[in-house]
């Protein structure tokens, strides 16, 4: 179903016309005013029923692009950056907090190194993607 939200925050850029409603401002008139503009949406058949909403998002996301998205942003945000300077980000969370952080971090840095010495990543044999060519996507069913 469709919700209503305050033009706020980037919703115009996330959400087409047809997923919100937007109300002018966060007061309380205005959210009222916005409410009843969905409510007429609706009822006129405007706005798209939670059936036609769900198949919208699901073309319009996937788990692989996802994914894909997200370890993007990790490799941004740390690339270059020396061990030290990860450990100095995790020592800066708190006296406390900080310190159990950097020790996790290391052990599992650690971790990783013996994993890269014992298997060492030109080894792993690459798997093919069985979802090129218009197979189904991970976590969805061919219903």
């Amino acid at each position: 179903s469709s919700g209503i939200n305050a033009e706020y925050g980037g919703i115009v850029e996330v959400f087409p016309e047809d997923f919100v409603c937007l109300a002018e401002e966060t007061s309380t008139e205005a959210l009222t005013k916005g409410l009843l503009q969905t409510i007429e949406r609706i009822d006129a058949g405007a706005l798209l029923s939670r059936w036609e909403l769900h198949e919208k998002v699901k073309s319009m996301y996937s788990w692989a692009d996802v994914t894909r998205r997200t370890e993007q942003v990790y490799k941004e945000c740390c690339d270059g950056m020396t061990l030290d300077e990860r450990l100095e980000i995790q020592f800066s969370r708190g006296p406390v907090a900080g310190v159990l952080y950097c020790i996790a971090y290391a052990i599992s840095f650690l971790l990783l190194a013996i994993t890269q010495f014992l298997q060492p990543e030109e080894t792993i044999e690459v798997v093919p993607s069985v979802y090129a060519g218009g197979k189904r996507e991970p976590g969805r069913s061919n219903a």
